[in-house]
């Protein structure tokens, strides 16, 4: 089971993330060294397979729930990932319904926020504090600044950048300004350690 704490400490340990977006990457991932992956792909049929995979390697999976072709976008599909996986997996989403579904289940989930003014930053934080998610995406990953504002905001909940984010030195940037962690597509960015 995936509790806050558990999240927390693991991100702190472990600050980047493997994203995945097809089964090459999903590959990498497991044979890589990251602790949690975060499965940006995936259909009802492969959902299960593609979660156990990540189970068996000792790894923690994080579902885009949003993303999963064939899997509605209500209540039911968190139910559907508690029922055959026990919270062992936790969900990403953008969707506030979703989050206090899984919220209210014990399923562990980062919920996806999307920043593209000031104004967003404020409803964002108003969503945060509404929702309680065990922790937020931050979406594009690539303004520290930002960051260390929500941060400063819901010191409680763990910030995760993800998006845009291209080399070490701006992963590096992000974990010194607020963010816990950093997911990414990127490989190349897997091994990045924290300075």
């Amino acid at each position: 089971m995936i509790t806050r704490r558990k999240l927390w400490e693991i991100l702190k340990a472990n600050p980047i993330i493997a994203a995945v977006k097809d089964e090459q990457g999903l590959s990498k991932a497991l044979a890589s060294d990251n602790k949690i992956v975060f499965v940006l792909y995936a259909d009802i049929l492969n959902l299960d397979e593609i979660i156990e995979r990540i189970l068996k390697k000792g790894k923690i999976p994080f579902v885009h729930i949003d993303m999963v072709t064939g899997l509605a976008t209500n209540p039911m599909s968190i139910k559907y990932i508690m029922k055959n996986h026990n919270r062992n997996c936790g969900i990403i989403t953008t969707k506030g319904n979703l989050v206090k579904e899984a919220v209210d289940l014990g399923i562990s989930v980062i919920q996806r926020l999307f920043v593209i003014d000031s104004l967003s930053i404020e409803n964002n934080v108003k969503t945060i504090k509404r929702m309680k998610p065990d922790a937020i995406e931050i979406m594009p990953g690539v303004m520290p600044k930002v960051i260390k504002k929500i941060q400063n905001e819901v010191p409680n909940t763990p910030i995760i950048a993800g998006g845009l984010i291209e080399t070490e030195e701006e992963v590096i940037d992000i974990l010194n300004h607020g963010g816990m962690a950093v997911s990414t597509t990127r490989e190349n960015l897997w091994k990045v350690n924290r300075k």
